[in-house]
């Protein structure tokens, strides 16, 4: 039986990742808040933690803690499904490469010179600087995309 209740409960707390609560009924919205750690939600309906925990019911209640186990691996397993890597260029060029990766895989990037014919940046740490920030922007956005939960 928990099996059900746990696979209900978890779509409920993804589409509040994904969506946010506007659509959903009181108890699912509660539900989602309560495994999600969102006080915002909750206040926004109106509920305090004790509240919440009685409008959604027992049954339910005692299936949050293991629902958002499940869910946070959800999103472990997401942040950990993108990444970049910044190749160091040793030749006159200089500069760094950025290899942008998911699931091991690479689906973009740039090259970021110092050095060469096409000069970019004043010296390589600007280079790498710039490299960085760029990995680091797409990987917020990427792990955004799959988990907006993320970003509050």
């Amino acid at each position: 039986m928990h099996s059900t209740i746990d696979t209900r409960i978890l779509h409920i707390v993804q589409q509040a990742a994904h969506y946010g609560i506007g659509t959903m009924g009181l108890g699912e919205a509660l539900t989602a808040a309560l495994v999600l750690d969102r006080s915002d939600w909750l206040r926004e309906r109106g509920y305090s933690i004790a509240q919440a925990l009685d409008r959604i019911g027992p049954e339910w209640a005692a299936r949050l803690s293991e629902v958002a186990r499940q869910f946070h691996t959800e999103v472990t397993h997401a942040r950990l499904r993108f990444s970049f890597e910044i190749i160091p260029h040793h030749s006159d060029s200089g500069g760094y490469t950025l290899r942008l990766l998911s699931d091991g895989q690479e689906v973009g990037g740039g090259r970021f010179s110092a050095r060469g014919r096409s000069v970019q940046f004043a010296d390589e740490q600007s280079a790498y600087d710039e490299a960085l920030a760029v990995g680091c922007a797409w990987l917020e956005g990427k792990q955004t995309e799959v988990f907006p939960e993320l970003s509050h």
